[in-house]
């Protein structure tokens, strides 16, 4: 695969939590088409550096840029990003008191203000595609975990995304639940969906990732192509992938 330009670009990106660095300079970047797979141990940073990208969270020093944007909180700007740059979240936030065909129109009809004739049509073939078709007219609490969130998946593509943020979308599933969420993810993998994804799902990571990032106390302590988890240079990352691939 040939990538022609960079979309998310990281250039000593530093945030603290108080007197907490939980950022400590870290620079990469996201091509266009690009899976890029952040993984790592908890409270290395991978979410927060995540939200950082959409506005959520706030940061100290460096840069992040979409397509040369420069993400600031307090910039007019960061309401283009977010409409360009979708996320997918732990716990699917989905509205409780809308249907799942209501969830995925939401967006692009109060945010983008499109018609909703429109909208609706791409709504219902959004939730096809993630196998939801007759699950329409559901609200989230007679919706599995799994169910939930690849309607917040619909949800974000029914924005027209150019590049979707994942912050473990499998973390908070029952076992059994998770396949049919990275079965959802993988097709956009093949469609070259630009794609950054915080997760612990290693084999899905060696799978799609076109480049992994490993971090550890808010550094990027090793990165490289998906071949790094099969054969990974730091002992860091040789020690986290012994223990999430055999806890035992």
């Amino acid at each position: 695969m040939v990538f022609d330009d960079t979309m998310i670009a990281f250039k000593d990106v530093r945030k603290s939590f108080g007197g907490h660095e939980v950022l400590g300079g870290i620079t990469a970047r996201v091509r266009r088409g690009q899976v890029v797979c952040l993984i790592g141990p908890s409270g290395a940073g991978k979410s927060t550096l995540l939200r950082c990208v959409n506005g959520l969270e706030d940061y100290q020093g460096g840069e992040i840029t979409i397509d040369g944007l420069r993400i600031d909180v307090s910039s007019p700007d960061i309401h283009e990003v977010r409409t360009r740059v979708a996320m997918v979240f732990q716990r699917f936030n989905l509205f409780p008191h809308r249907t799942a065909l209501e969830n995925v129109m939401e967006g692009p009809v109060f945010v983008l203000k499109e018609k909703p004739a429109e909208v609706r049509a791409r709504a219902v073939s959004l939730l096809t595609r993630v196998g939801l078709s007759d699950k329409m007219d559901a609200y989230p609490a007679a919706l599995s975990g799994g169910q939930q969130q690849r309607v917040a998946i619909a949800r974000a593509l029914a924005m027209r995304p150019e590049a979707i943020l994942f912050d473990e979308p499998t973390s908070a599933l029952d076992p059994e639940m998770v396949g049919e969420v990275l079965r959802v993810m993988r097709s956009l993998a093949e469609e070259n969906m630009t794609m950054l994804i915080v997760t612990h799902e290693i084999q899905f990571a060696r799978e799609v990732a076109d480049w992994v990032l490993f971090l550890d106390g808010g550094r990027i302590a090793e990165e490289g192509p998906a071949d790094i988890l099969r054969n990974p240079k730091n002992e860091r990352t040789q020690d986290f992938l012994r223990r999430v691939t055999d806890p035992a």
